[in-house]
């Protein structure tokens, strides 16, 4: 989290997430070299997460068609799991 805190500090940027989802294309998670970066340095944490986040069913029931699919499809899952808990846990002025 600390690394994602240090990254996503401008809470436009966290809204656009929040509403958009990573699809769309946000600096150190748009290639995968920088996506499989942050994956092999966070794996454990980012497992861990998403259990918590979506349970263990949730995360059996994704399909894909590579490994750098299912990287890409965690890494893009913790981000936007991130920022919505930070839309949740923001004052109410920065959230609207």
């Amino acid at each position: 989290m600390d690394e994602l805190d240090e990254r996503f500090d401008d809470i436009d940027e966290i809204k656009d997430i929040y509403k958009h989802g990573l699809a769309g294309g946000f600096s150190g998670f748009i290639y995968y070299s920088e996506i499989r970066k942050f994956f092999f340095k966070h794996e454990n944490d980012i497992e861990d997460y998403l259990t918590d986040q979506l349970g263990d069913d949730h995360l059996n029931e994704w399909n894909f068609d590579s490994v750098n699919d299912m990287i890409q499809h965690m890494v893009w899952s913790t981000v936007e799991c991130y920022c919505s808990w930070r839309i949740d846990d923001a004052p109410l002025e920065e959230a609207a």
